[in-house]
């Protein structure tokens, strides 16, 4: 009985030792943080370049990922800042500094539903009204801010005293009624 036992210990230490020699990946950890003021990046993508491993850094700037033996490169992003990529051969400690991504003129940028376009690239019609002629009416409703203002939205006030006046696009009323639908940080908000 101690033989078998044994032999089982002895063959489970071995395969213990092939996994081990085995192994295919090591572990990698790091901080990532803007270089412009030391700000840890919650959120942050890490990807091993060429294959489908990924990872997010925590709430204090930290990731771990999985890399193989012989080197990777990994390829760290965050929104509104340029990706960095960094070739890794051995585990342990690897440190991304992001930068901002260089914003050109905004008035160049047209923000369209859950993209943006070079205000070149769009064809259809735009109206823009400055946030300083708004002020200057002290309108109490948004409508009265856009009456005469926008070209092709018609704003016709109701009859009587504080009622909610009808907006209307170059004259055609939307599928739920004459109201256009207003969308804001991708939310749908009523007039």
């Amino acid at each position: 009985m101690k033989l078998k036992i044994r032999f089982w210990i002895t063959s489970a230490f071995i395969l213990c030792l092939f996994v081990g020699a085995f192994a295919q990946n090591i572990e990698v950890g790091g901080k990532v943080t803007n270089k412009t003021n030391g700000e840890l990046l919650v959120g942050a993508s890490v990807v091993v370049k060429e294959t489908n491993k990924s990872t997010l850094t925590d709430a204090k700037g930290n990731f771990t990922v999985s890399i193989p033996t012989k080197g990777a490169t990994l390829v760290v992003s965050y929104v509104g800042m340029n990706k960095v990529e960094k070739k890794v051969s051995a585990a342990g400690t690897v440190n991304f500094e992001l930068t901002e991504v260089a914003t050109s003129n905004l008035s160049e940028v047209i923000v369209i539903g859950y993209g943006t376009q070079k205000i070149t690239n769009v064809s259809g019609a735009i109206s823009t009204i400055k946030s300083v002629d708004i002020e200057k009416v002290n309108a109490v409703r948004t409508e009265e801010a856009l009456q005469g203002r926008a070209s092709g939205v018609s704003v016709i006030q109701g009859g009587s005293p504080g009622s909610k006046p009808t907006v209307l696009i170059r004259g055609i009323p939307s599928f739920t009624g004459t109201d256009p639908t207003v969308i804001v940080d991708g939310v749908q908000q009523s007039l």
